[in-house]
C-alpha cells in the first residue's frame, strides 16, 4: 500500500481527529510526524510536520469526504494551506525527505542563511517564505515613519 499526504498540519491533535473520521469511514489513513527529523535533520523549528496521509487508492474518496466535512464543520482550518490554490499538502522545508545527507547540508546552508526556509505546495508547486517581512510604512521622501508615541 503507498500513502500520500492529504493535508498538513503544524500540531498533531488536527490530524489525528481527521484520521480517525477517515477510518471509521473505511479509508486506511496514518498520520506521519515529520518534526523530529525537522529539527535534527534540517536544522530548522519544526514546521508542517504533521502529515495526514492515505492510501493513494482511496485518495480522491478521502479528499471528497474531506471537502464535505469542510464546508460543514470547518474540518480543515487547523490545516496549513497554499495562498496560491488553497491546497493544503504542503512540505516544509521545500526538499525531499528521501535522503538524509544532502538534506543535512541543504539544512546548514538554510540555517547559514544561504538559502531560504519556505513552504512548498504539491498542488501547484507555489513556494512562500515562512515569515513574510513586512516593509515598514515610509514617509513621502522614503523615510521610515515615526511612532505616534515619538512625536
Amino acid at each position: 500500500m503507498e500513502y500520500v499526504t492529504i493535508t498538513t498540519f503544524h500540531e498533531i491533535e488536527p490530524a489525528e481527529r481527521l484520521r480517525q473520521r477517515l477510518q471509521a469511514e473505511g479509508i486506511d489513513a496514518q498520520v506521519e510526524d515529520e518534526r523530529k527529523l525537522q529539527r535534527y535533520a534540517f536544522i530548522s523549528k519544526p514546521l508542517a510536520g504533521i502529515k495526514l496521509q492515505v492510501d493513494k487508492e482511496k485518495f480522491d474518496t478521502a479528499e471528497h469526504l474531506l471537502k464535505g466535512w469542510n464546508s460543514s464543520d470547518k474540518t480543515l482550518d487547523e490545516a496549513i494551506h497554499c495562498p496560491q490554490c488553497g491546497s493544503s499538502r504542503i512540505e516544509y522545508p521545500q526538499f525531499s525527505r528521501k535522503s538524509f545527507v544532502p538534506n543535512f547540508i541543504l539544512g546548514l546552508f538554510m540555517a547559514a542563511g544561504f538559502v531560504p526556509r519556505e513552504f512548498y505546495c504539491q498542488e501547484c508547486h507555489f513556494t512562500w517564505p515562512a515569515v513574510e517581512h513586512l516593509d515598514e510604512k515610509r514617509d513621502v521622501l522614503g523615510w521610515p515613519e515615526k511612532s505616534s508615541s515619538h512625536k
